[in-house]
């Protein structure tokens, strides 16, 4: 920040005003974020979280972000499979719309963000409906598409088989289009692939027709089961959803459920489940179910035969369309609901029916529900389930949140995950993460293939998250160096970096921005002042965009890692707050009692405007290199007072404004004398030099100044320059620039941020320079404040170019 405000003369004062508020507010303001899942089982602290709405958001946050990156959807799965320690997750439910459709193709495509509801809702009014999804709507495409989902639909099997392309950016920032016939590698990688190998922004699906459907149940032995469905279901081409419940806790017993394809009129008007159904019986049933004695009987025996009776016919979209809210119990603190997932091959169902029903018993697990449905072989994906047709096992059940129910857990889900693997099946990965790293392979034996393809895609390791944390255990490539770097450059940074007070962090050259805000917006009212009264000044859009930088800043901060500076955030979240309760009562003034005495002056300047606009302009040229309360409000206020009085004209308006005018000046005499005091005696004086490496120049190049010290030489040709900071900071690079020096870290920093006013539509005619956002100069329409990212190694040349377009620079934000 500048010594225009100088962060200290402000953080005294609000030390002592807002220690309560630190205390309070620090831990949730900035703290850092607590990514869960639904279980509740799975608390990851995570840096920071984001919520793109574009592609263009994604591509820059994966580009921008130095560490590890997890992409979170619906957070549906059950072991960290959306999250990684410290890491930035990319939340991607924002990014929710419809991109094409197409009735007559049966197509669509869509952001990852959006949930299968949403396409539901969508398509409907078309007599269409989704393909393959799971059984519940809320999940997005993007989390299905990532765990490969699978649902009861017959003829059918994962989701894969009904995608028909997706992007995808890549570790690189690359937005890549992948399909069985373009990038074919990525397309069968990416799906199933747990955001490994990137992150999934759209995706085209193909669709079906919202045909009725009639329910059919029939309950039977579990050893008559495999036989009936080969007759019964597979065979039949009108059978849309079919699933068969396993009664717990014999397991004997099975409920067969299918939905046929029918002419008959519906029993149920509705096309799709309610948003607004009430689940209270659901969960009472569930509760019931896991926790009654004879719970499992009641459900067996009376609670199904009630659910089950008579005919009900629907639409296909209504069965498609169930809500998780159903199995929601009221607490998830003492105990939580699970779901695991076994796959095995048809032949295998009736022998992986008696492991199952062995080791369930054996650890007396307290099972709610199991679901067998049909899948149809994968096409090809890395992480495949179904390498053949197979038989899935959806386990639900409930089990203890102690670290010792945990454990329990964990010991009989890696027998069963043994037992499958024996009847040459899978398991699912969306769920905890039990099973070893070779039950990991066994199950997945093409996982060395995907992780080759993630070595190429991402070498760095940048997609990261608790499931791959556990599994990938081959070595990470180190980052390839910059083009232009070389090794004499790198060990002259290396030893500049252990210079004391050399490095500074990266983050501030953002976060400085809200606080340079306080700089031009006041200069912005000094020149409006000029030319108009004080009541057309746009305060309250100005408010607005002091707080829109800080919000734009501190999405750049988090989403590259950087650390949260927790001091300096309240500090600047306390300016603008301070800030907009000045704008406010100015807005709020001027726009009544300023309004009404301008009017009675019919609109004529007093000589009270003309010195209210040159005490604006004193004030705004003073902070620009001194710190605010040094700026003498008494001298002002005793001149205010003696301006002469001409012709005696306009005296409503003249005493107004005396009054107005006296009011603002005591209030910040008094408030800066305080800041004085209390800032000399916490902070002294402020650090106003920083260190800049140069690259490699003749001696003399640049011409002499006091403020530019050479504190080191080093055999390139190099120089570990002293610049001073503030407003100077950018005249003196802007010296150094045009006479030729190049830079090759600021602070230890390689990015800084520049900030020019420019018409509309103005573009930067070269390289090196990232535009982050922009804003409208609300007192010049046409024009804009535009935020840039600039490489420190390209800095001269941006320099050198803005002069030859006479684009001056308005700031350069030291660190």
């Amino acid at each position: 920040m500048s010594r225009l405000h100088h962060p200290q003369t402000y953080r005294s004062l609000y030390r002592i005003w807002f220690l309560l508020a630190l205390l309070c507010l620090a831990p949730t303001l900035y703290a850092d974020v607590i990514i869960n899942d639904v279980t509740q089982l799975n608390p990851i602290t995570m840096q920071a979280a984001i919520a793109p709405t574009s592609n263009d958001e994604v591509v820059q946050a994966v580009r921008d972000h130095n560490g590890p990156i997890s992409i979170g959807g619906g957070r549906y799965s059950m072991g960290g499979q959306t999250a990684i320690d410290h890491g930035l997750q990319i939340d991607m439910r924002q990014m929710n719309k419809v991109i094409a459709f197409s009735a007559a193709d049966k197509e669509i495509t869509v952001q990852a963000g959006i949930t299968w509801r949403a396409i539901q809702e969508y398509i409907d009014p078309y007599n269409l409906a989704v393909r393959i999804m799971q059984t519940y709507d809320n999940f997005t495409v993007g989390g299905s598409l990532s765990v490969n989902v699978h649902g009861r639909y017959i003829g059918q099997g994962p989701l894969v088989l009904s995608v028909k392309s997706l992007r995808i950016v890549l570790a690189d920032g690359q937005l890549v289009t992948a399909s069985p016939s373009e990038n074919r590698e990525i397309f069968y990688g990416a799906i199933g692939g747990y955001g490994g190998l990137g992150v999934i922004v759209e995706a085209t699906l193909m669709l079906a027709d919202n045909v009725k459907v009639e329910r059919q149940s029939k309950v039977m032995p579990i050893g008559e089961y495999a036989t009936w469905f080969s007759r019964e279901v597979e065979s039949n081409p009108d059978v849309i959803f079919h699933n068969a419940d396993i009664y717990p806790n014999a397991y004997d017993t099975v409920r067969a459920t299918s939905w046929v394809r029918t002419d008959k009129p519906v029993t149920e008007p509705d096309r799709l489940i309610p948003l607004d159904k009430g689940y209270l019986k659901n969960r009472l049933a569930f509760k019931v179910i896991s926790g009654w004695p004879f719970g499992k009987g009641i459900r067996q025996h009376l609670l199904d035969p009630m659910l089950y009776a008579g005919d009900k016919v629907e639409f296909r979209n209504y069965e498609a369309s169930y809500r998780v809210e159903e199995l929601e119990p009221s607490s998830r603190k003492s105990s939580t609901y699970v779901l695991q997932e076994y796959f095995v091959p048809a032949v295998n169902l009736t022998p992986f029916v008696d492991d199952l029903r062995t080791v369930l018993r054996r650890h007396h697990v307290n099972v709610i529900n199991i679901s067998i449905r049909h899948a149809r072989r994968d096409p090809g994906t890395l992480l495949a389930w179904a390498r053949q047709d197979v038989f899935a096992f959806v386990l639900y059940y409930k089990q203890g949140t102690s670290e010792e129910d945990r454990k329990m857990v964990g010991a009989w889900t890696r027998e069963l995950i043994d037992r499958v693997i024996a009847q040459n099946g899978s398991y699912y990965l969306p769920y905890q993460l039990h099973a070893t790293v070779d039950q990991f392979h066994a199950a997945y034996p093409d996982a060395d293939r995907y992780f080759a393809l993630k070595r190429q895609l991402d070498p760095t390791g940048k997609f990261r998250n608790k499931l791959w944390e556990a599994y990938d255990h081959l070595p990470v490539t180190a980052a390839t160096p910059a083009p232009d770097s070389d090794p004499l450059a790198d060990t002259v940074k290396a030893q500049a970096r252990q210079i004391p007070g050399y490095v500074r962090d990266e983050g501030q050259t953002y976060l400085t921005l809200p606080e340079w805000f306080l700089v031009y917006n006041p200069d912005e009212y000094a020149q409006y002042l000029k030319q108009h009264g004080g009541a057309g000044f746009p305060y309250f859009g100005s408010i607005g965009q002091g707080w829109g930088n800080y919000r734009d800043v501190t999405r750049i901060t988090r989403r590259r890692g950087y650390p949260t500076n927790w001091g300096y955030h309240l500090m600047v979240s306390v300016l603008c707050t301070s800030y907009t309760v000045e704008l406010g009562v100015k807005g709020l003034y001027e726009n009544s009692a300023g309004r009404l005495t301008e009017w009675t002056a019919g609109g004529r300047r007093t000589p009270e405007d003309d010195f209210s606009a040159r005490v604006a302009q004193e004030y705004v040229d003073f902070i620009r290199v001194d710190p605010w309360y040094e700026f003498s409000f008494s001298d002002r206020l005793k001149q205010l007072w003696t301006t002469p009085d001409p012709d005696g004209r306009h005296r409503i308006r003249r005493w107004e404004r005396k009054g107005y005018l006296t009011t603002g000046y005591l209030v910040k005499a008094g408030y800066g004398g305080v800041i004085k005091v209390a800032t000399k005696a916490i902070y002294g004086d402020a650090d106003a030099e920083m260190m800049v490496l140069s690259k490699p120049h003749v001696a003399g190049t640049y011409p002499p100044s006091p403020k530019v010290r050479v504190l080191r030489e080093y055999a390139d040709g190099s120089q570990l320059l002293l610049l001073p900071r503030y407003e100077e900071f950018r005249e003196h690079i802007a010296m150094l620039a045009r006479a030729g020096v190049g830079f090759r870290e600021i602070a230890g920093n390689e990015r800084i941020l520049m900030t020019l006013v420019v018409p509309d539509g103005w573009t930067y005619p070269g390289e090196g320079v990232h535009p982050l956002f922009a804003r409208p100069v609300l007192t010049q329409p046409g024009w804009q404040r535009v935020a840039l990212d600039i490489d420190v190694p390209r800095l001269d040349e941006v320099v050198r170019t803005l002069d030859k377009t006479r684009t001056p620079i308005e700031h350069l934000y030291d660190f």
